[in-house]
């Protein structure tokens, strides 16, 4: 079992995962892990304390508009026609974009981190005026998008008119060889449904029968001459519209580059402030950290335990005490008060909020965890083997700079046995 199964940090990214406003962002929280770098810690660190005073006091980033876009904009790199309703996704991820400059601009709190995020993110204006032109807010190709299309458009409205004039001429001049004056469209085509014996009355053309036989689908020959004109207008239009499709794409490939950097920096920010958000609605604080061998925990509570039940607790283990020593009877919540040391440390070390009233955590090299059985069928040990094992990691790893966390060493095995042997264990970790 990793040490982040057995300190629960997993199930601490799955609620803070379920924060995040797109894929990407729940993505890059999945595969967050602790970073034992002090340059990276101490980098995380900035950004959570910035991205909650930020969330606490003027609200969430807003994410609106913004998706994984990458599939998209690898296609247009790649000179490929986007279709309409990708094009009108590229716009919304440009408004996001702006809309998450607009919010960092707006902040008045000191957040350099968070700036220099920001900041390398591109509006691109004038992409976005290109495809606002073109495309609808649905997903379709605007009318306006160039003068022919307009045109076109409006021809097509006018055979549209001229179609159902002749439609409703015939229906009425013919009453009682159609049934029921059903009109019908195939293949673009206006057809009615006339009495099968006399389907060949009208000249045009039999596109087949109904399903009972008694009534036949025919394109009268009053109607081929309209039909004709739509059909042509159609294929204009679809031309002329693949052509704007060219264009717009062509826009958008010359930005794509950026738009995914773009992508990966709405990534870290959607990652980055759902930990805010997690850490304003547990009533979370941002660690200090520090170059001591000290670990202060102020009314730490484990996250997990509903606040109304939690107990808090407050440890220090500062010079020249280096060892914390927890004993009490069966279910009095010894096990739970490592984890939240344990936890509290692996958190800050993933740039997360802690939920206590302060926290102080020093720059650990290494956290060792041994909580729980891990018997192994497999592996042929048992409990108190597997326990072994871990101790002997411990004993051969850790160092002045490690965090050991030992739950019931010796459990397993004779109590006078077990006495001894955690004597020993715990004499050789204080001489570190």
């Amino acid at each position: 079992m990793s040490i982040e199964s057995s300190l629960e940090l997993d199930v601490i990214l799955q609620e803070m995962e379920n924060s995040c406003s797109f894929s990407l962002g729940r993505e890059l929280m999945r595969r967050t892990v602790p970073s034992f770098d002090p340059l990276v810690i101490r980098r995380d660190h900035a950004l959570i304390k910035e991205a909650l005073e930020a969330t606490v006091r003027f609200g969430e980033m807003p994410f609106g508009g913004i998706t994984d876009q990458t599939m998209m904009l690898e296609g247009a790199r790649r000179q490929r026609t986007l279709t309409a309703a990708e094009l009108n996704n590229e716009v919304r991820l440009i408004q996001g974009i702006r809309a998450i400059k607009s919010y960092e601009k707006n902040l008045e709190t000191e957040h350099p981190y968070i700036h220099d995020l920001v900041s390398t993110m591109v509006v691109h204006d004038h992409c976005e005026a290109k495809l606002t032109q073109c495309i609808s807010p649905y997903g379709e190709v605007l009318d306006d998008a160039s003068s022919e299309l307009r045109t076109i458009r409006r021809n097509l409205r006018n055979a549209d008119a001229v179609i159902a004039s002749a439609v409703n001429h015939f229906l009425s001049t013919h009453a009682s060889s159609v049934v029921d004056g059903i009109v019908t469209y195939r293949g673009g085509r206006a057809m009615v449904l006339v009495r099968a014996a006399e389907k060949n009355n009208f000249g045009g053309m039999v596109y087949g029968d109904s399903a009972s036989g008694q009534a036949s689908y025919v394109e009268p020959a009053s109607l081929l001459n309209a039909n004709n004109r739509k059909q042509e207008l159609l294929a204009r239009e679809a031309e002329e519209v693949q052509k704007i499709l060219e264009e717009c794409s062509n826009e958008v490939s010359l930005v794509a580059e950026e738009e995914l950097a773009n992508l990966e920096t709405c990534a870290l920010l959607d990652c980055l402030y759902a930990k805010a958000l997690w850490g304003k609605q547990h009533d979370g604080v941002v660690a200090e950290l520090t170059e001591e061998r000290r670990l202060i925990i102020e009314k730490g509570r484990h996250p997990l335990i509903e606040r109304s039940k939690v107990v808090a607790n407050t440890y220090h283990l500062e010079d020249p005490k280096h060892l914390l020593l927890i004993t009490g009877p069966n279910t009095g919540g010894k096990t739970v008060s490592m984890k939240i040391i344990g936890l509290f440390v692996l958190m800050t070390y993933c740039g997360m909020p802690v939920t206590a009233e302060q926290a102080v955590i020093p720059y650990f090299d290494h956290v060792f965890v041994d909580i729980g059985d891990d018997q192994s069928v497999v592996s042929s040990l048992s409990s108190f083997s597997a326990q072994i094992v871990k101790i002997a990691e411990v004993m051969r790893e850790a160092t002045d700079r490690s965090l050991a966390l030992m739950d019931e060493i010796g459990s397993g095995t004779d109590p006078r046995e077990g006495e001894a042997l955690a004597i020993s264990v715990l004499n050789e970790l204080r001489k570190r």
